[in-house]
Formats: structure tokens, sequence, C-alpha cells
């Protein structure tokens, strides 16, 4: 079994974009993003919220929110091959949301900052192969399409929010 591990980063307004987002602008947009996938990630075709719980954030790993959640990826494109795969929804206002997946598999979406405060969007990824031997041409072959999913989840989903806050999009 292989695990592979990698994260990607994009600045939500480089040189040019319009309009500019707020770091608040943009945490509606990923909490938007749980509810309805689909306009954010090409890979998914359906989602079905089935539960949603609320804390006081007392709880003991800080989440404000838990939503659960069915996904459908397009089949040969992700998991569950056209059935629905299970998400549990972690988030942690104003800037990160995890997701995980019964098959261990986990994917964080952050709200960060670079050096001179400038927005940035950061994904960190950890998926499961088990049949895929470490140091494989296989595991090789999974981390450079990994690799490349990162990016366009990372750059689609600054792409919708924009639309969204643009007016291009509504929110449903």
């Amino acid at each position: 079994m292989v695990v592979i591990n990698l994260g990607y980063t994009a600045p939500v307004n480089p040189p040019g974009a319009s309009p500019v987002l707020t770091p608040s602008q943009v945490w509606t947009g990923l909490q938007y993003k749980v509810r309805r996938p689909e306009r954010f990630v090409p890979l998914i075709t359906g989602c079905t919220v089935v539960s949603e719980t609320s804390s006081d954030m007392k709880n003991t790993d800080g989440a404000a929110a838990t939503i659960t959640r069915l996904v459908i990826f397009k089949p040969g494109s992700g998991p569950g091959n056209g059935e629905p795969v299970r998400e549990v929804c972690k988030l942690y206002p104003p800037c990160r949301i995890d997701f995980l997946q019964d098959d261990g598999t986990t994917i964080g979406n952050y709200v960060t900052f670079g050096e001179h405060e400038e927005v940035m969007m950061t994904y960190v990824f950890q998926w499961r192969a088990d049949a895929v031997e470490e140091g494989s041409e296989e595991h090789r072959r999974l981390e450079d399409k990994y690799r490349q999913i990162a990016k366009v989840a990372v750059e689609g989903s600054i792409q919708t929010i924009r639309k969204i806050f643009g007016g291009e999009m509504k929110m449903d």
C-alpha cells in the first residue's frame, strides 16, 4: 500500500484578477462547496447532504460544524466507480475544511496568507492506494496524476468563487 501526500497553493488574487476576493468571501465559497461540490470539481457529478451538526466549538476537535454527504464521482475518475462515496466534512472557521472519506483519504481546503498578507488557497491531499507498491512506476504515475488534480481543484475553486462574487453565478 502507498499513501500519497501532496499539496498545492495558488494566489486567490493574482495581478489583474477581478473581482478581488476577500478572505471572508473565499471562506463563504468553500462553505458552499461542501454542499455543491459539482460546481467546483468537474470530476464530481452529484452530492447529497445526509446530515449536519453544529457545535459551540467546545468539542475535542474544534469543528464548528460537521456535514456528512454522499458524493458521486465520474466513473473511472475518482473513488466509488460511479457509486456514492461518503465524506465527513469538518468546518473550522474561518479558514479550514477537512473532507474525510471512508477509505482513509483526506483532503484539506485552507484559506491561507502569503508573506505580504496576500490571500492564498491551499489544498492538501492524502490518498491511499492499497494495490500500489511504494516506489513503483504506478506510484510515480499516481503522484503525477494527483498533483495535476490538486492544481485543477485549487484553481477551479478560485475561479468558481470569483464567478459567484462577480455575479456570473448564483449560490442556490
